[in-house]
This record gives structure tokens, C-alpha cells and sequence, in this order.
């Protein structure tokens, strides 16, 4: 585990945190983000889309409403590393009841937005994105094998109005191609 590994391990981020806390832990792994060295993608990831999906189960409410409501919301985050090494990320989400859905586009390892921050790093042969929304932190880490197989885990903790956030067991997958290009 190198040094930027081990600093966002060591913050209590998957706990729930006070509103005030919570936002400078958000600050500190944005922060982090982008002071980490970031490695160029490894010659294994150009050309190959990685997709994980999950689900988050969370009690939330619209900031200052009433009771909190239990939802789970399944997503999914797609990158795609072009044969220069370019990365286009989508975040894709959708409502509980699964009559809408969104996602959120972003070219290159770093941006932010009136929707939130975020970050890509390489670290060896694992890509891990770091990004805050609307309250929420999430921690995506994906372990490429170079071939056609990876494993992914995330990791959320709330920073605002949610009440609580869990991701469940991820899944992943790789794809020959663009993803994006149809």
C-alpha cells in the first residue's frame, strides 16, 4: 500500500460524520486526491472499458423534510482508457423506482462541477476514482489482471443529509473497445 492509499484508508470516510467534520474530511480527500502522484494509465488498460456496478442502500431524505426513507439505488461507473491513454468516465444512477435514471459524463482524471469532484489515479495495475456529491463521498477501486478479468470495491460514507449509505458487493467487467462510442 503506498502513501496515498494509506492516507484515504486511514479517514474514518465510511463512517457517518457530522455535517461540519464531514465536509472537512471532503475537503482533505479531495485534497489528497490531487496532491497524490498520479501514475498514466498502465499500457494494459488502453483500449479496455471497465464497468462495476452496485447497489447503494441508503436512508435519506430531501435536506430539512422530515422522516428519512429507505432506498436502494443501483449504479454503475464506466471508464474507458483510449489507445493514448485519455479516460472517459460515466456515473450512471437510478431512481428506486426505477423509472428514471441519470448519468454524469467526464473526460480526463480530474474535474469538478455544480454536481461534485472527482479524481482518477493509477496505482500499478489498479484505477481508483474518488469523488463527493450532493453529501456523498464514494471510493471506487478497480484491480485490473491485464487480461479480461477485474475486481472492484467501493466504498461510500456521507458527508451531509444522508442518515446512512452502504455500498453492496460490486461487480466488474472488460470489454474490448470504446464503450462510449455507440
Amino acid at each position: 500500500m503506498d502513501l496515498c492509499e494509506l492516507q484515504f484508508a486511514s479517514r474514518p470516510f465510511e463512517k457517518e460524520l457530522p455535517s461540519m467534520r464531514g465536509l472537512n474530511s471532503l475537503i482533505a480527500v479531495a485534497g489528497m486526491a490531487f496532491a497524490c502522484s498520479a501514475q498514466a494509465a498502465p499500457q494494459s488498460f488502453y483500449g479496455k472499458t471497465l464497468s462495476v456496478s452496485w447497489n447503494e442502500a441508503r436512508s435519506q431524505r430531501v435536506q430539512g423534510e422530515g422522516a428519512f426513507k429507505s432506498v436502494s439505488i443501483p449504479l454503475s461507473f464506466t471508464v474507458y482508457v483510449s489507445s493514448k491513454g485519455q479516460l472517459f468516465k460515466r456515473l450512471t444512477s437510478t431512481t428506486a423506482s426505477g423509472r428514471a435514471s441519470g448519468s454524469k459524463d467526464r473526460v480526463g482524471d480530474a474535474g469538478s462541477g455544480a454536481d461534485g469532484a472527482g479524481a482518477v489515479t493509477f496505482q500499478g495495475n489498479t484505477l481508483i476514482s474518488t469523488g463527493n456529491n450532493h453529501g456523498l463521498g464514494r471510493r471506487i477501486r478497480i484491480t485490473f489482471d491485464g487480461g479480461s478479468s477485474c475486481s472492484a470495491e467501493v466504498l461510500t460514507g456521507k458527508m451531509l443529509e444522508f442518515e446512512s449509505v452502504s455500498a453492496g458487493p460490486a461487480s466488474c467487467s472488460v470489454q474490448d473497445g470504446n464503450a462510449f462510442a455507440n
